[in-house]
């Protein structure tokens, strides 16, 4: 259930909020050009990473190196596609909701990822194998672009390595083992940049960045991962940020759910 205020994290983008860059999948309705210059700015991305200028996630989630060597390592893939639909310019991002059987934020929308386990080469190898375990999309079919530096979930003791991925044959994803993932999402990146399917989402005392999506809301880490690199791709709409979804969570199952309107 880590989380900040999204306000404390999000900062400048490289476009500014409110105004997309020309890579955004949003920008224009051009379609295989906007779809390109989305992967474009992906591999722009990974290289800032690459040469140390990539603006570090803050909060909660700052890489404390002091701190790094206790917990546990992991990796996410930030996976991008062309878009399902003809004609529809943008990209696809992927997500899964976590089973609410796991131990570690169970029944969240995440990015597919996990454990770093001693038979993976490097973090983008465990994102890669998680990615084939969670969404059914084999290794082959996902090209690497970069990663991100690594970011903290004090929660659950893990340091998180963001992996960027794009693929072209997304329609080898297939439904996969649901002890781990109830099903796979799939969203037009700018159906989640949408001001009106953006909130804060609180949960207790814990205030994140939020997207909705027909599956439910993304909040807490993933969401305030995500918010930082769709504003450092100079993605980012204005939203507002002053609006909350509150959630109760209960304790026994570990779930966070929306609160019912009063």
């Amino acid at each position: 259930m880590d989380s900040v205020d999204p306000a404390a994290v999000a900062g400048p983008g490289r476009a500014g909020p409110g105004t997309p860059a020309p890579s955004s999948p949003g920008a224009r309705p051009d379609g295989a050009g906007v779809t390109a210059r989305a992967r474009d700015a992906l591999v722009e991305l990974g290289v800032r990473a690459a040469a140390g200028t990539f603006r570090p996630l803050l909060g909660v989630h700052r890489y404390d190196p002091a701190v790094a060597p206790g917990y546990r390592r992991s990796a996410v893939m930030i996976l991008l596609a062309p878009p399902d639909a003809p004609g529809r310019g943008g990209a696809d991002l992927f997500l899964v909701q976590r089973s609410p059987h796991l131990r570690d934020h169970p029944g969240q929308i995440a990015l597919p990822g996990g454990r770093v386990e001693d038979d993976d080469r490097d973090e983008a190898g465990a994102a890669l194998r998680e990615t084939h375990e969670e969404i059914g999309l084999p290794p082959r079919h996902v090209e690497v672009l970069g990663q991100l530096p690594p970011v903290m979930v004090p929660v659950s003791r893990f340091v998180v390595t963001p992996v960027l991925g794009w693929t072209t044959r997304a329609d080898l994803c297939a439904e996969v083992d649901p002890g781990e993932v109830l099903h796979t999402i799939r969203v037009p990146v700018d159906a989640l940049l949408d001001p009106a399917a953006r909130a804060s989402v609180r949960v207790r005392d814990h205030r994140s960045a939020g997207f909705h999506t027909t599956s439910g809301w993304v909040w807490g880490f993933t969401g305030n991962l995500l918010d930082h690199v769709f504003t450092e791709l100079g993605w980012t709409r204005a939203w507002d940020r002053d609006r909350e979804v509150l959630m109760d969570y209960d304790p026994v199952r570990r779930l966070a759910t929306p609160r019912p309107p009063a």
